[in-house]
């Protein structure tokens, strides 16, 4: 689970960087490694659900997460765009990035206690 999704998100981070300074024509080009690196890591998350609940908690755990999938899904654009507004879409796209590399050490973390 770590290495994939080390590998996704930061390939994810690595993509959205680039198209930053990458010409129309790559950028566009990159677009499906992009996708495939976003589903990537959350097909990684949602199959690590039920190893991080017993089968008692399990509804409760696959309902927080999807819970705050869709809260982060339906924010992010929001705030994100807010930002794009105030500082400009490459300072915003630059924090998108740094924002995902965010979840690096807490896979690792989940990783580490799970014993993988």
């Amino acid at each position: 689970m770590v290495r994939t999704v080390w590998l996704t998100e930061g390939l994810t981070a690595l993509l959205i960087a680039a198209s930053l300074v990458v010409p129309l024509f790559g950028t566009m080009a990159m677009l499906p490694l992009l996708g495939l690196a976003l589903n990537g890591t959350s097909s990684v998350l949602y199959g690590t659900v039920p190893e991080l609940a017993d089968a008692s908690g399990r509804e409760h755990a696959f309902a927080l997460f999807y819970t705050g999938t869709i809260g982060g899904g339906a924010l992010s654009p929001v705030l994100f765009g807010r930002l794009g507004d105030l500082a400009g879409v490459p300072t915003a796209m630059l924090a998108l990035a740094a924002f995902l590399l965010l979840t690096l050490p807490l896979s690792w973390r989940v990783g580490r206690d799970l014993g993988a």
